[in-house]
Parts: C-alpha cells; structure tokens; sequence
C-alpha cells in the first residue's frame, strides 16, 4: 500500500507546480482532483500533456474524481441536465484510461431530499445513470466507485446500489471525513469493505473541512485496526487540503501529508 495524495490540495497552486511539489514531497502515486480545468484532461490534447508531466515526474496516476460540480447531477430529474453529467463522468473514465488509472470516483444523489414522488423520480433517474457509466466504465476496464455522503439519506441510496451493482465494474470509494460529519465511523467502512475500490482520507471536526489525518477528531489508531484488516490493496490516498490545515505552505503540507499518509499505510503493531 503506498501513501498518496489527490492534486486538489491547493488548486491556486498552476499543475505543473504542483506536480513538481508532489514529487520533492515523494508522492509517486497521486489523485487526480474534481476540477478538470486544473490538470487540463477536460481534452484529449490536456490528457496527453498530463501523461507527459507525470511521467516526466515519475508519478503515476492512481484514479480520477468525476467533475466537481458539474458533474454531480446524476440524480437530476431534469433529464438534459443528468446527460450532461453522464457525459462528463465518461469523460473522467476516458482519463483514467488514457493516463492508466484505474478507478473514477461519483457522487449520488444530493442531501436533504424528502421522501416522496420526487425522491423516487430522482434514484430512478440517478440508477440510470449509474448503470450507464457501470457499461461505460466496464468497456474501459475501469472501476467505478460510489462515495459515501455526509448525511444518512444519502448513504441509504449508496447501499442500495452497491447491493444492485454487486461486483466489478462498480466498487465503494470510502470517504472517511464524509463519515465523520454524521459521527459514526467507521461502519460503512467495515459494512462496504470487501468492496473498497479506493479511499478518500482526511478529516475533520465535525465538518466537511478536509484537514490532514490527526488534525481533527477522528480515531485514527481505530482507522488503521479496521482499514488493515479488510485486505484492500489499493493506495492510501489522502483527501486533504490546505484551506482549513494549519500547514499553509504548500511544501511543508505535503511533506506533512507523506508522513501522516505513511504512518496509516503501516498496519498497526
């Protein structure tokens, strides 16, 4: 298991810097972040510049977060709307191929929608899309992993389609910050494990800040009992950001990022 870490950890920070930032910091795996605009692989022409700058980094490329927010309409009952973030979603697929990634992150439906003949219309309209991007994903040789939310009617719609979606191409990406805002880690964790695709590590105090791990209120000695016992052999990549970490130099974030990254990739005496 090796630590990681997604690219959107500073986006003022140009790619190319950050890529330089990456490496001098020892990432040699990393994420690709939610905004396609800042590593340019919204186009063919910005995917293979990207394959030349990581190379040329000796960094590799472990997975790709669907566009953020322009993507995250899955759910939508406007029926053009959901297309379109179907359509950036095979984009971010198209990526993870081209750059030998291997799995693309998704969000579900939004927070807060009541019961009722809306919310049915909207996982009805978000099953198809999941199924959509699953056949597209599935062509690719590309895993697609759900994200657990912040809110538990969220992660109602997420059990559900990873019980209908059962086996590759679809998987679970564990967001543990995302657990921590409803205060019950780590049962999604053990509940979808033997599913795990990928993770998003950071955490927080309650909300959705995206601090480093040991900078907020999560049990991470618990984290490292649990995560090490379900056999995932994927990289430990870290969700983190510089915006609420008390490490605003982008250098000393990321080398305290690869310590704290590589101190949970250690299984536990």
């Amino acid at each position: 298991m090796r630590p990681s870490i997604c690219t959107s950890f500073d986006y003022s920070v140009p790619f190319p810097r950050a890529v330089a930032l990456l490496q001098e910091a020892g990432f040699d795996w990393v994420s690709l972040g939610a905004s396609p605009k800042h590593s340019g692989h919204d186009t063919a022409a910005g995917r293979a510049a990207l394959k030349t700058l990581v190379a040329a980094h000796g960094i590799r490329i472990d997975s790709v977060h669907a566009p953020f927010p322009e993507g995250d309409r899955l759910f939508s009952v406007d029926d053009a709307e959901r297309l379109e973030s179907v359509r950036l979603c095979k984009m971010a697929i198209d990526t993870a191929l081209d750059v030998d990634g291997r799995v693309v992150v998704i969000h579900l439906i939004p927070y807060g929608i009541p019961e009722g003949p809306v919310r049915q219309q909207m996982i009805a309209q978000g099953r198809r899309s999941v199924e959509a991007l699953a056949t597209y994903a599935a062509k690719q040789r590309v895993t697609l992993a759900l994200e657990n939310g912040q809110k538990p009617d969220y992660d109602q719609v997420l059990a559900a389609l990873l019980t209908e979606f059962d086996g590759d191409p679809v998987g679970f990406c564990y967001d543990s910050g995302h657990e921590n805002v409803q205060g019950k880690c780590f049962e999604l964790l053990q509940r979808f494990g033997h599913r795990l695709a990928t993770v998003h590590i950071h955490d927080n105090l309650g909300t959705d800040s995206h601090m480093l791990p040991y900078e907020g209120n999560i049990d991470w000695e618990r984290f490292r009992k649990v995560f090490h016992g379900l056999g995932y052999s994927g990289n430990l990549i870290l969700e983190a950001g510089i915006g609420n970490s008390q490490f605003k130099d982008p250098a000393v974030f990321l080398a305290e990022a690869r310590k704290r990254a590589e101190k949970l990739a250690r299984p536990p005496a």
